[in-house]
């Protein structure tokens, strides 16, 4: 029997109303992630629904093109009414995000504690990079990281260069307690790593947010 899921009902981050879910807010909207995979028939398609209107996403007119089947794994950072709003990362191509029906979720609860070579490695989310290796210190690990915003002549970047513990699959770091310090929180889920900041990690709209995959060694 499945465990009904305890997902964050958060406040939307400024600027988002309740319906939004997108790439932008997904990153930084959540404290605690959760994997799940499409359940149904073979060879149904379950579409995602949109938050292009007020409506969204119980209306019908919602509905988007992109669709997930069955077996496929979304992570969802939260819930509005009979909707979860999932990352749909396919294994190859861009993601997809975008409210899907409770109901054709199955939570998966049986993961297991990420051990520390999960975190070890290359990770990139379009042009950003962040390498975790092992630190000289017992625990904890090095975490180094690019960001750039912009092109030609106009570009600002940040950096993180940071050591931190892990806490089963979450790790958060920064640099102290203010609000303008840069701060960072970051969870493995599955096979993605799930990184949100709070934009004072560089320069102007640089940000380390995103859904990260690893490179393969070589």
């Amino acid at each position: 029997m499945e465990r009904s899921p305890n997902l964050a009902r958060i406040r939307p981050a400024q600027g988002q109303r309740r319906q939004h879910c997108r790439n932008g807010y997904f990153p930084r909207e959540s404290t605690d992630y959760r994997l799940a995979k499409i359940k149904g028939a073979a060879g149904d398609r379950i579409y995602f629904r949109g938050d292009g209107n007020e409506r969204c996403p119980d209306d019908q007119a919602c509905r988007l093109k992109t669709y997930v089947v069955r077996n496929d794994e979304v992570i969802v950072s939260r819930t509005s009414g009979k909707f979860a709003c999932s990352w749909f990362q396919p294994r190859k191509g861009t993601e997809t995000v975008g409210w899907i029906e409770i109901e054709r979720l199955a939570w998966q609860e049986d993961i297991r504690r990420p051990a520390e070579r999960d975190w070890l490695g290359e990770w990139r989310a379009y042009d950003n990079v962040i390498r975790i290796s092992k630190s000289k210190e017992a625990g904890q690990l090095a975490i180094k990281g690019e960001a750039i915003w912009g092109s030609g002549s106009r570009t600002h970047s940040g950096e993180l260069d940071y050591e931190a513990k892990p806490s089963d699959d979450k790790m958060k770091f920064g640099d102290g307690t203010d609000e303008l310090d840069c701060q960072v929180t970051m969870q493995l889920v599955g096979k993605l790593l799930v990184v949100g900041d709070n934009l004072h990690c560089g320069g102007t709209n640089v940000s380390f947010s995103g859904v990260y995959q690893k490179r393969p060694t070589r």
